[in-house]
């Protein structure tokens, strides 16, 4: 008996963009999120300038930006990504822990914030609500926001 075939199309998988200047953290998110079989990494970026033109190239469905970026302010990218791609998700990493980072990052047009200490066990929880169209604060930033 022959198995039968499925008319539908298998799920395109979500293309994230990185933008950080740290290859080793580049290398590492590439590999955790290329082993999510929903998700791949379409391109990365090393500066600014070339994230704002990687967007344009390869049409991300979500940027994952670092706030501290060597040609410019991650917040400055964050501004131009929304006036340009007002639909586009930013999730934004950074080493700052303080309120005021994540506050300023959601100010500049940030989908979700989350710290570089906590990336492990919340950046793809992060990237998937981000996807589904909702915000996200990884727990110990939501906390020190006082939003719990």
């Amino acid at each position: 008996m022959r198995g039968k075939i499925s008319s539908r199309k298998p799920q395109a998988k979500r293309r994230i963009l990185i933008v950080d200047d740290h290859p080793l953290v580049r290398r590492g998110l590439t590999a955790l999120i290329d082993h999510e079989p929903d998700l791949t990494v379409c391109a990365e970026a090393a500066t600014q300038r070339a994230g704002l033109d990687a967007i344009s190239s390869s049409r991300p469905d979500l940027v994952i930006a670092d706030l501290s970026l060597k040609d410019g302010d991650g917040l400055d990218m964050v501004k131009e990504i929304w006036l340009g791609h007002k639909r586009l998700p930013v999730l934004v990493l950074s080493m700052h822990d303080a309120p005021t980072y994540a506050e300023r990052a959601f100010q500049a047009g940030a989908s979700g914030y989350v710290t570089k200490q906590e990336m492990n066990e919340t950046v793809l929880i992060a990237i998937r609500r981000l996807l589904d169209g909702e915000m996200y604060v990884s727990p110990k930033t939501e906390e020190k926001l006082g939003h719990k």
